[in-house]
């Protein structure tokens, strides 16, 4: 294992060296000295047309140690056409790596797709009220595809969710600090196992970091009572670097941030080949009509996909 495992994570820390422009790579301390912390929000007027300025801002805050930037506008309506949402990512593409917007067959005529509660059992529980374990979007049908991914409230609900994430990449390079040897077991093909608890059946076994077409990317998501995540491989760096990661996934953990989607026109844009996410619960109100209506929209950076459509 080792010898391949540091030949991966020698490619990875150059790729990634690439991506960030710098000669060195840092080692961040934040597990233990970081406590959660809400972001703050990149101050917006017209999502319709960007200034540089905010251009500038939004960039800074996608690439800080967060890999995440809240923003809130002024102004929440579209112009008629083409969601706000997907407006920003457009202005972003040159700066960001979201080069391409996905097709998604649910998109409505503004090019996003909605997210709220329909109100009964579903198999997804982001089409519910309840709480979702951090993930990455597209994690169990477009691994390692979907490189952006952008979050609008087109309206709140009586009592807001508060949306977290963790920097999965950042997170392994303090673990580097650490244990190196538990850092390399990050790159073995079986480093990440995900168990569905329901049917006892593995849906998914991975490399939690790796490098495809000259991108990095990580793989990895919180366990919860729908998912077991675990590693197959009996080495016990393996199992060290996996309870590392699993430590710091939840909401609250150290190193984490959160936001929150509490009013219409406030968003969120973070980088999925890195970070996970979730959600707390949150609740609806029929009777004032307060509801949750997310805006959704991913984007991709690798051309081998830039006519996705996703199902």
């Amino acid at each position: 294992m080792h010898e391949l495992a540091a030949k991966r994570a020698s490619a990875f820390l150059e790729a990634l060296q690439e991506e960030w422009q710098t000669e060195e790579i840092p080692s961040l301390s934040i597990s233990d000295r970081e406590p959660a912390v809400e972001l703050s929000r990149v101050k917006i007027a017209d999502p319709m047309d960007l200034t540089d300025s905010e251009v500038e801002e939004l960039t800074s805050a996608f690439n800080s140690r967060f890999g995440m930037v809240a923003f809130e506008c002024e102004r929440v309506a579209s112009d008629g056409g083409l969601h706000p949402l997907a407006r920003i990512g457009e202005r972003l593409r040159e700066h960001i790596p979201a080069r391409w917007a996905v097709d998604n067959r649910s998109d409505g005529p503004d090019g996003t797709t909605k997210i709220h509660d329909l109100g009964t059992p579903q198999d997804s529980r982001s089409l519910t009220s309840l709480g979702m374990a951090a993930h990455q979007d597209g994690w169990l049908s477009l691994r390692g595809v979907l490189s952006v991914t952008g979050l609008w409230a087109d309206s709140a609900p009586l009592h807001a969710a508060s949306t977290y994430g963790q920097n999965i990449v950042r997170l392994a390079l303090e673990l580097r600090g650490r244990d190196e040897e538990a850092f390399h077991s990050l790159f073995v093909d079986d480093a990440v196992t995900i168990r569905r608890t329901k049917d006892d059946t593995v849906v998914a076994t991975s490399p939690v970091l790796y490098t495809k077409n000259g991108w990095t990317y990580s793989f990895f998501r919180e366990p919860n009572d729908e998912y077991e995540v675990g590693s197959r491989s009996q080495h016990p760096a393996a199992s060290r670097a996996i309870d590392f990661l699993i430590a710091h996934s939840h909401f609250g953990a150290h190193g984490s941030a959160f936001t929150k989607l509490d009013r219409a026109g406030r968003g969120l844009i973070f980088n999925n080949r890195h970070c996970i996410h979730g959600r707390t619960a949150f609740t609806d109100d029929q009777k004032s009509g307060k509801k949750r209506i997310i805006a959704s929209k991913w984007w991709i950076c690798d051309p081998e996909y830039r006519s996705l459509v996703w199902d």
